[in-house]
């Protein structure tokens, strides 16, 4: 089963209209026609199952069956503040399997030892699109803009649990085990550093704001996978 997007504007009681790009790849290329049963999310956490009842020229109108909210989506928010990487490729694939492991939020940052000085909202708006409908979730996680380190790390107050992996954290402090010794909270924040790593400068000012250093193993790993590790031990 594929799933597709729809605008929630277009979304209107028991109907529902399916336009753009969507529409042309139901009806031009997989040829989908009227009684077919297709999975629509507006990617604001309602999975509708619907059927199709009419292809027009504006779009695809379908018929909701049933609304399934918060379809496949994991029981905790997380959100993921990391820094711009120098290879941009890299940071895609961030975006791409983040929204795939169910992160809610992303937070491209700048950090003392960040390179690039721009990021590229747009792409990673349309990363997050493809993701989401690829694995079958049904929200879209929200990219944010471009935040300076000291920003995020001053006004996290609204996350119970922050955690900021660093190479010099204890063993015993490995993420999976901290995560487990709050089982009550419902939503995290991750923060992770861009190539060279946060500077002590940045962990002291983390630790001042009540974010708790992380371990994720015994080796260095890069910006990229230190972030993929960190959710899939946040989710579970």
């Amino acid at each position: 089963m594929e799933y597709f997007y729809v605008d929630h504007s277009d979304v209107h009681g028991n109907t529902l209209l399916i336009r753009g790009e969507e529409h042309k790849h139901l009806v031009r290329v997989l040829r989908k026609q009227a009684g077919d049963r297709v999975l629509v999310t507006d990617g604001n956490d309602a999975m509708f199952d619907a059927v199709i009842v009419g292809i027009e020229r504006d779009g695809v109108r379908c018929e909701i069956s049933n609304t399934m909210m918060r379809y496949n989506e994991p029981r905790i928010d997380v959100t993921l503040a990391i820094s711009l990487l120098k290879n941009p490729s890299r940071f895609d694939v961030v975006v791409e399997k983040g929204t795939e492991l169910g992160v809610r939020r992303i937070i491209p940052m700048m950090c003392e030892r960040t390179i690039p000085r721009h990021d590229k909202h747009d792409r990673f708006e349309k990363i997050t699109l493809a993701a989401m409908k690829q694995c079958g979730r049904s929200y879209r996680p929200r990219i944010f803009p471009l935040t300076p380190f000291e920003e995020m790390a001053l006004h996290a107050g609204e996350y119970p649990l922050r955690l900021i992996p660093h190479e010099k954290t204890e063993q015993s402090q490995f993420v999976g085990s901290v995560v487990r010794h709050h089982p009550e909270v419902k939503s995290v924040l991750v923060m992770i550093g861009p190539e060279g790593g946060f500077t002590d400068h940045e962990i002291e000012t983390a630790s001042r704001n009540k974010f708790i250093p992380i371990s994720l193993g015994p080796r260095r790993l890069r910006s990229e996978t230190a972030a993929l590790t960190a959710l899939t031990h946040v989710m579970g």
